[in-house]
């Protein structure tokens, strides 16, 4: 029988317990019994909650939204699955351990068996941890057995090419969209649930759930009830100017400096547009949140049936957000506002109900979590509890700070480089530096969608005080190989992953 987790925040106590600290006799809410990790791969900003595209379907999310506390401004530390999710699961920024695009694993830093996640400290700490899906990055290779009590796992999907653009071979088949019929098996995430959703039950307790969907990532293929929920035809993504997409516009391209073009993969987008299939394809990135936010759903109705809604402790985030043709930029991978602004709500006993507008990071949900599980972190933490704004009290939050490297992995030995930069955003500016010094400003009073760069023709001197203080937020970028790498054997070890499931 695993110990009781060791005592929660003294705050949380406070919140839980209004008469330890001297207030008026109340009956307190439910203390905290169990706590539940969600994370939405590759969901960007578009939900109903953060007022982003007017055709997503996202009634689930709203359900949430309205008994959480919602950050209206909460920032993934890179714009990438495996370094965002690294960050965020160990609370350590890529410029601490040197882990900063998909190439780099989790285990290039930290030792297997070592439980330095928040899940591993999680369960040491006497918490029974069980989880599915996508928590860390894919596959069996991203974790760590000594994290779970129960693991499940959930292979990924397999589908015949559906789109003109797979089909023609100007998108791999990794990148493919459209319906799949109704009564098709079930998807990754619906197994996902099939798998967690009995660990939700009445009696449990000191329970870590964590719970990873993995729509919308691509290939944006769900069943045709969920593009049936989108209203055609699908508007433009907010922000974007005119009424059509053109891959050739270059109005906001030529402020981009040339470093900063190296982020952008503006290929799909002349590919969707070649076969005509641009507006197909945001219909089915919509249709995919749909899909979702409907599994959401089902995870929201388990907890209520089983009386945990009052219990239970919930963090939802995704891993970083998608773009869909803003500044010809596709996927993720950029350093700008669409590629790094993730949803997150946290709701539970004691939260009441309100927004936070401070810019927060996904690198806070460390310090957060260790708080209200009793944790005590084994290694030092880049991010700040968010406690203070769960309660509503002033906070002198940082700004959050992102880093990226792009790795041109694909060239021949030798011929090999990567490109460092990093970005802060403060409560109104964006600031980007690139690994050759040039930047991009953007002022997000006047400017949401950073169109105009106020950088393009230098600095204005009004400017260069406000440019000061920003860089000083920026961090010393570590050279783009993890500080500490296991022994060649570990690191060698195959291991079996499930086979993916055909989905005809």
């Amino acid at each position: 029988m695993p110990a009781a987790p060791c005592a929660p925040h003294p705050w949380l106590q406070t919140r839980l317990h209004p008469q330890s600290r001297g207030a008026s006799p109340v009956t307190p809410p439910a203390p905290i019994r169990n706590i539940l990790l969600i994370s939405i791969e590759d969901l960007n900003d578009w939900i109903a909650p953060l007022g982003g595209h007017p055709g997503a379907v996202t009634p689930n999310l709203t359900r949430l939204a309205q008994r959480a506390c919602v950050f209206d401004a909460a920032y993934a530390p890179a714009p990438a699955c495996s370094p965002s999710r690294t960050a965020t699961l160990f609370g350590q920024a890529p410029w601490r351990t040197g882990l900063y695009h998909n190439r780099h694993s989790w285990a290039m830093h930290y030792p297997r068996g070592g439980q330095r996640s928040i899940i591993g400290q999680a369960r040491r700490a006497g918490w029974r941890t069980s989880g599915a899906g996508k928590i860390y990055h894919l596959g069996r290779s991203g974790l760590d057995p000594a994290d779970w009590d129960r693991w499940h796992d959930s292979p990924l999907d397999r589908f015949a090419p559906i789109s003109r653009c797979v089909r023609g071979g100007l998108l791999d088949l990794d990148s493919d969209f459209g319906p799949i019929p109704n009564d098709a098996p079930p998807l990754m995430d619906d197994r996902t649930l099939a798998a967690m959703l009995p660990e939700i039950t009445e009696s449990a307790e000191n329970q870590f759930w964590a719970i990873g969907l993995y729509r919308p990532h691509l290939p944006f293929v769900v069943p045709q009830r969920y593009f049936d929920m989108i209203e055609t035809p699908v508007a433009l993504p907010p922000g974007l100017s005119g009424h059509l997409f053109d891959p050739d516009d270059r109005s906001v391209w030529d402020q981009i400096p040339a470093a900063g073009r190296r982020f952008v993969f503006p290929k799909m987008g002349k590919s969707l547009v070649e076969m005509n299939e641009y507006g197909a394809f945001l219909h089915a990135y919509l249709a995919a949140i749909a899909y979702a936010d409907a599994r959401l759903g089902e995870v929201l109705d388990r907890l209520e049936a089983t009386g945990q809604d009052a219990h239970t402790l919930i963090v939802l985030w995704s891993d970083h957000g998608w773009q869909l043709g803003e500044k010809l930029a596709f996927r993720k991978f950029t350093l700008w506002e669409r590629a790094l602004r993730v949803p997150l709500m946290i709701a539970g006993p004691g939260i009441a109900p309100r927004r936070v507008a401070e810019p927060v990071s996904l690198l806070d949900l460390y310090p957060t979590l260790a708080e209200a599980g009793g944790l005590t972190p084994p290694h030092p933490l880049d991010g700040q509890s968010l406690w203070p704004l769960l309660s509503g009290a002033a906070s002198d939050h940082r700004p959050a700070v992102s880093a990226y490297e792009r790795f041109l992995h694909k060239r021949p030995p030798g011929q090999r480089r990567s490109f460092l930069a990093s970005t802060v955003r403060s409560g109104a500016h964006r600031l980007i530096r690139y690994h050759d010094g040039t930047m991009e400003l953007y002022d997000h009073g006047s400017d949401p969608f950073e169109r105009a760069n106020l950088l393009a023709d230098g600095v204005p001197a009004n400017l260069a005080p406000l440019l000061v203080e920003l860089t000083a937020a920026l961090p010393d970028l570590a050279p783009p190989v993890p500080p500490r790498l296991l022994p060649q054997e570990i690191r060698d070890t195959p291991i079996k992953e499930p086979a993916a499931i055909a989905i005809t």
